[in-house]
């Protein structure tokens, strides 16, 4: 089997993104309350190290931040949750060193652990004096 139905689906990002907690089969698991936006010059991963290809947080003014997604606790027919918010980077103090690819969605503000990860359709260079932005609406989680 390699498809999860739309139900699963959709109660996965109830689950995610209601910051209840639960626990099946021992396993107990913490829902996020603040979920942080990184940038990535390439492909972050999910393998053993997911959250490659992050930015420095030194040298760029650049740091995570903070994204909220619609409430999906009452949602019930769709499989995506999209932000709330405009998410704005500080301004870059410098070139960034490569060009943004891909965007994560993290648990932590550092370290922490990547959730979910996209590719940008388009990449974006950041130079000297820019914010790097994304508009409310613009960032939908999908399960399908």
């Amino acid at each position: 089997m390699t498809a999860a139905t739309d139900y699963l689906e959709l109660a996965v990002l109830k689950h995610i993104f209601s910051g209840t907690n639960g626990s099946t089969n021992g396993a107990t698991y913490t829902a996020p309350t603040t979920f942080y936006v990184s940038l990535h010059t390439g492909d972050p991963g999910e393998g053993t190290q997911p959250g490659a290809n992050e930015i420095s947080t030194s040298g760029y003014n650049y740091a995570r931040e903070s994204v909220t997604f619609g409430d999906c606790t009452t949602v019930t027919n769709t499989t995506s949750v999209s932000s709330n918010q405009t998410v704005s980077f500080g301004q870059a103090s410098a070139n960034y060193p490569a060009d943004i690819t891909y965007i994560g969605i993290n648990d932590a503000s550092t370290g922490g652990n990547l959730l979910f990860y996209g590719q940008l359709s388009q990449a974006k260079t950041v130079t000297t004096g820019d914010v790097f932005q994304i508009n409310s609406g613009s960032l939908t989680i999908t399960l399908n």
